[in-house]
């Protein structure tokens, strides 16, 4: 049984080398600021805050969003522009970024997990394209949650993970809890998670302000960082179906300059999500978008960017 153990190990590692050098080249750039430092958003805060009164930037002021809820911060905890910012929405797959937190928490990226019967997800749902027998890593689980949003990902690590987190309840309920806590010691004050995946479920909400919060501890994380700054991934999958998968993010913004992520979410209740980082003259910026009709829209009218020809 060690050995078995021990060739298993030896597997993931192999896996997770294969898969981290294609991604770890292309958040280089965004890593350093204009004078060669690293931005002060993606150093983890000792105490995550937001500065509660806006100061505007002078060209957004009048700024009109199809959003319901927006915000603009910058890497010194600055507010730029808020609207509706502390609202309670429904935040759809933006929730996956909380989900990304806790698993980088508790789960090493090099460790094969097997994927069950009922981790697949239904053809009307964002998909990684999972099937049960498969074997993945943590790593790529994340790149198939975080790229093609897939619920399937999701669920499979809130299961993984939650069994390893100590309670009486049920994994996955173990496991919201946590996103729970952990939201709560970032100073997300007014979200709450009850499905991982992030689809429209009872007392689930986020606003603006909290998911910047959580945006910019994930972008102190380095191993989720590089993921969602990449465009396409292909991913290799084990077990009786071996195969290689072609992932697209489903962030349109990444073909911009200055733009290295973060995620997206659209569900019915939700409307058009969006969470993106952007690099402007060595800072950070983050913006949030809830409750849009057009976050493309929206998030260059934010980051004072062209719309695409």
């Amino acid at each position: 049984m060690r050995k078995a153990h021990h060739v298993s190990t030896l597997a993931g590692v192999a896996l997770l080398v294969i898969s981290v050098l294609a991604f770890a080249w292309v958040a280089h750039g965004y890593l350093r600021g204009a004078a060669g430092a690293p931005s002060a958003l993606l150093a983890p805060p000792a105490t995550p805050t937001l500065a509660a009164t806006p100061d505007p930037r002078p060209d957004l002021a009048g700024l009109t969003l199809s959003a319901r809820a927006a915000i603009l911060v910058d890497d010194r905890g600055t507010v730029l522009y808020a609207a509706n910012a502390d609202e309670p929405l429904a935040p759809a797959s933006t929730a996956k970024i909380v989900t990304a937190l806790v698993v980088a928490r508790y789960a090493r990226p090099e460790e094969i997990v097997t994927i069950q019967p009922g981790d697949e997800s239904d053809p009307s749902e964002s998909t990684m394209g999972l099937r049960a027998g498969d074997t993945v890593t943590v790593h790529d689980l994340l790149v198939g949650m975080l790229l093609p949003s897939g619920d399937d990902a999701a669920r499979v690590l809130a299961r993984v993970v939650g069994e390893r987190i100590p309670g009486d309840q049920p994994p996955r309920q173990r496991f919201l809890a946590e996103m729970n806590a952990l939201a709560a010691s970032l100073g997300m004050r007014a979200s709450h998670f009850s499905d991982p995946a992030g689809d429209d479920a009872p007392g689930q909400v986020v606003t603006a302000r909290d998911l910047a919060l959580a945006a910019q501890r994930f972008l102190a994380e380095p191993s989720l960082l590089p993921i969602v700054a990449t465009r396409e991934a292909r991913v290799r999958v084990g077990g009786p179906n071996a195969r290689t998968l072609t992932l697209s993010n489903t962030n349109e913004l990444l073909d911009t300059e200055g733009v290295f992520g973060v995620k997206t979410g659209t569900t019915p209740e939700a409307g058009q999500c969006l969470v993106v980082a952007y690099q402007r003259a060595g800072r950070t910026e983050i913006a949030v978008i809830l409750g849009s009709q057009d976050r493309y829209a929206d998030a260059r009218a934010l980051l004072g960017l062209l719309a695409a020809p």
